[in-house]
Parts: C-alpha cells; structure tokens; sequence
C-alpha cells in the first residue's frame, strides 16, 4: 500500500463514522484493542494499541478536537496459501477513535511502534483538567423461561 492510498483510505473511514458498524465490518475490517492510561502525575496521557502485523508505514494518526483517530490496514498473505486450515487473525482496514480526557499538547506528542504495539504519549496541556466521563452501572436481570 502506497502512502497516498493510506491517506485516501483514512479519510473514507472519516467519512463512514456515522454508518452502522456492520457495513464497516463487510468490507473487512477490525477494531483493534487499547489502553488508555494517564502517567507523570496526570501530565501525560498514553494510548497503547495492539496491531500485531501491521507494518509501520500503513499506520496513520490524527488529533481533531478532543478525539485522537488512528487508521491503517492490515495486510494478509493467505491469498498465498494452497489451502487455508484455520483463520482467527482479522485484518483490513481499522479506525480507532479514543476520546482524551483533556486538551493535549499535539506538537510535543511522541508515538512509537514496536513489536506490534504502538504507544503514543500525549502530554496534557498545562493548567488542563481532566473532562468529567460520565459513567452509569446498569444493572440487568436475565430471567429464564421455565
């Protein structure tokens, strides 16, 4: 994949956020897993994602407002194989969109990828509070029919 298609592929995905998950899911997609964590004494915001196989190059980040966007693809060589056996690895394309809790200082953000996972620390803005996550418990009752 050239970086230009990268680029071209990114700002469709911007443009699917608004679609239902399952027409992103039929084109071949997958949503990879990540951490959100605060370090430094609240000063630094890090997101650490798992994107084993992904090579660096199809990796793209963005900050817009107060969402941080993470796009790529995934690539597989099973079209290579005689006879595939068992398929559990998803790949396709992804988009990662994680809320930040607070302004961040993008200038001064530093990423790293390495052995499939990328870190990416973004220092909060001086002064900066920490946005309140609204958080509700439900609570369900499964009843079963006897």
């Amino acid at each position: 994949m050239y970086p230009d298609d990268l680029v071209r592929e990114f700002d469709r995905l911007f443009a699917e956020l608004s679609l239902p998950i399952t027409s992103h899911a039929r084109r071949g997609s997958f949503n990879p897993n990540a951490d959100v964590y605060l370090t430094d004494r609240g000063r630094s915001l890090v997101v650490r994602v798992e994107l084993a196989g992904v090579e660096r190059d199809n990796i793209k980040l963005v900050v817009e407002g107060a969402t941080l966007y993470l796009a790529g693809v995934r690539t597989s060589d099973v079209r290579r194989a005689e006879s595939v056996l068992q398929k559990e690895i998803e790949y396709g394309y992804f988009l990662k969109k994680v809320q930040l809790p607070s302004p961040v200082l993008v200038e001064s953000a530093r990423a790293e990828y390495h052995d499939g996972v990328l870190v990416v620390k973004l220092p909060v803005a001086d002064g900066s509070r920490l946005m309140p996550v609204d958080r509700t418990e439900i609570r369900m009752v499964v009843r079963g029919r006897a």
